[in-house]
């Protein structure tokens, strides 16, 4: 599977500006690398958060449902019956 992913006209890196035209083939299939990689950080960054949404509403469920137990002082061992 090839990826296609547009490439902008310059590239500015360490302070210093480049036309793509002028790289090699290796430097501008690192640039393609680079914009795959930040793609699929930024998907990673969103998937996050989701995932931290998700955490936080099953946290509140479980907060309500625990509003209904009564809590074990820090002193006291469960018994644990089989």
């Amino acid at each position: 599977m090839e990826v296609c992913m547009a490439q902008p006209e310059f590239l500015n890196i360490d302070g210093k500006r480049y036309t793509i035209e002028s790289l090699d083939n290796t430097a501008k299939a690192q640039i393609v690398n680079l914009q795959v990689v930040d793609a699929e950080i930024s998907r990673a960054q969103q998937q996050l958060a989701i995932l931290g949404t998700a955490r936080a509403a099953y946290l509140s469920v479980l907060r309500q449902a625990l509003a209904q137990v009564q809590p074990v002082p820090e002193t006291e061992t469960p018994q644990v019956t089989h």
